[in-house]
């Protein structure tokens, strides 16, 4: 039974090769989503020199990236919903125009402060890019051909974040930190002109739509992630506040419902979430993320003190993750143009479920060897699973509300990843017993690792479960479509 509001919303595609303008626009995306994250990756790897150049402390520098996140998550939804208003193409082309500015200012900065706020305008470049990109590529993209498309966009996203250390180093080793950023504004520069010359412009006209923007409803929006961020990346911060940070945005997130059902002209008109099925999937996708970042995290600190691997061990062990998911992108999106988002969906948390436990007990019995088999698990699992889900949502709405849905998939995605920073690095400190990590045994950290990744896939595996009921019960034989 197919999804009623895709039914509505969209005519099946023919099947047909895309045409020359086709492929110029989704070559174009792709070269437009590799910069936010790039920018990721490649600053992480200026920060000790970083320090060293404006003679600052670690937790200061910090910043630069923190920064950076905070940006992407406080203003991502209002820079979807803005292209849905203006023009998906022109907030494309604003995005990649402030990241290419801010990315000079990066470069120029004089002091550490001065870098922060240029990367925090960076940072808002990058929404745009991020929150108009699917929403363009599943606009200009045939439905049939739509997850190869995405699974394109996800493989060049992963390719820039593997890139970014290595491309970082090189660049620190031979011209200074200034070159990371005067690379990224050279990118800039080169996506700008071809978005520009191949991406066709929006038939939008705000003036006859009718459409008005939600400042107040943006505002208490972008305010709840901003405390919500500082409450999970920077709690030193958070103390200094007058109030709780984390009680702070639970009252502006419920300033912000309250505006939403009152006020006539919202931000998310809460119908969106009114289908079951499409708010399960945007819930795994958080969890997903969440767990995928404690690799991240978990990871280095355990082959560093655990395994006793040296930091160039480390990174070139990290960067197995990123390449593994540059691989499975396409042939994933191909999958689910093949076989189906949701039956792609259940695959891939059972495969990220599957993962979860190697990463349980395959290091402590393999040491690098099961490290590695847990991550050639894992990092295709979610890649699976986010471009089924990521192409599903897509593909569940309206051409009007397309940059509001790829809004609420980056947000999800970069909440969930900040979580996952913050909670599962904390569960993991919490099994240590609040031994230092250098001073832990390989077994105290063994048995850390096994509780994190087990709480992991027991999550996983809840996720999976909540999904497969609620695509059951959406199927029942009389009952009407839950959908908005």
């Amino acid at each position: 039974m197919s999804d009623p509001l895709a039914t509505q919303c969209n005519k099946p595609a023919e099947q047909q090769p895309l045409s020359k303008a086709q492929s110029a626009a989704l070559l174009s995306l792709a070269v437009a989503i590799l910069l936010p994250a790039l920018a990721m990756s490649i600053a992480n790897v200026a920060l000790p020199t970083l320090a060293a150049s404006f003679n600052a402390a670690m937790p200061a520098v910090n910043w630069v990236v923190i920064a950076y996140l905070i940006a992407l998550v406080t203003f991502v939804m209002g820079a979807g919903v803005l292209g849905d208003l203006l023009g998906r193409k022109l907030m494309l082309l604003l995005g990649i125009g402030i990241f290419s500015c801010a990315s000079v200012m990066c470069a120029l900065s004089l002091n550490l402060w001065m870098l922060i706020l240029a990367r925090l305008l960076q940072g808002l470049g990058a929404t745009f890019i991020l929150s108009q990109s699917f929403a363009l590529v599943s606009s200009v993209m045939p439905k049939n051909r739509l997850g190869a498309a995405i699974g394109l966009m996800s493989t060049t996203a992963a390719i820039g974040t593997a890139l970014g250390p290595v491309a970082g180093g090189a660049l620190l080793n031979f011209f200074g930190w200034q070159s990371i950023f005067g690379l990224m504004a050279l990118l800039g520069s080169i996506s700008f002109l071809f978005c520009a010359k191949f991406i066709a412009r929006d038939k939008i006209n705000v003036l006859k739509s009718g459409k008005h923007f939600d400042l107040p409803g943006t505002l208490l929006l972008a305010l709840s992630c901003l405390f919500y961020a500082i409450t999970v990346t920077s709690p030193e911060l958070g103390k200094a506040l007058p109030l709780n940070p984390a009680l702070l945005a639970i009252g502006a997130f419920m300033l912000f419902l309250l505006s939403q059902h009152l006020r006539p002209v919202v931000l998310i008109d809460l119908a969106f979430f009114c289908q079951p099925l499409r708010n399960v999937t945007l819930a795994a996708g958080f969890m997903v993320d969440a767990i995928a970042m404690s690799t991240l995290l978990i990871g280095p600190f355990y082959l560093t003190y655990a395994l006793l691997l040296s930091p160039l061990q480390v990174g070139l062990l990290m960067s197995v993750g990123p390449l593994a998911s540059a691989c499975a992108g396409y042939p994933a999106g191909k999958l689910v143009d093949a076989i189906g988002e949701k039956n792609m969906m259940f695959l891939g948390l059972l495969l990220m479920s599957l993962g979860a436990l190697c990463f349980a007990y395959l290091p402590v019995l393999f040491g690098v060897y099961g490290y590695i088999a847990a991550l050639l698990v894992m990092t295709p699992g979610r890649q699976f699973f986010l471009n089924a889900n990521n192409t599903y949502v897509m593909n569940s709405v309206c051409e009007k509300d397309k940059g509001l849905a790829s809004g609420l998939l980056n947000l999800t995605k970069n909440l969930g990843l900040m979580t996952g920073a913050s909670m599962l690095s904390a569960v993991f400190s919490a099994a240590l017993q609040n031994t230092a990590m250098a001073e832990a045994t390989p077994a105290q950290l063994g048995i850390a690792l096994t509780t994190s990744f087990t709480l992991s896939a027991a999550v996983l595996v809840l996720s999976l479960i909540s999904i497969y009921l609620v695509n059951q019960s959406s199927h029942k034989p009389g009952q009407p479509p839950k959908d908005r």
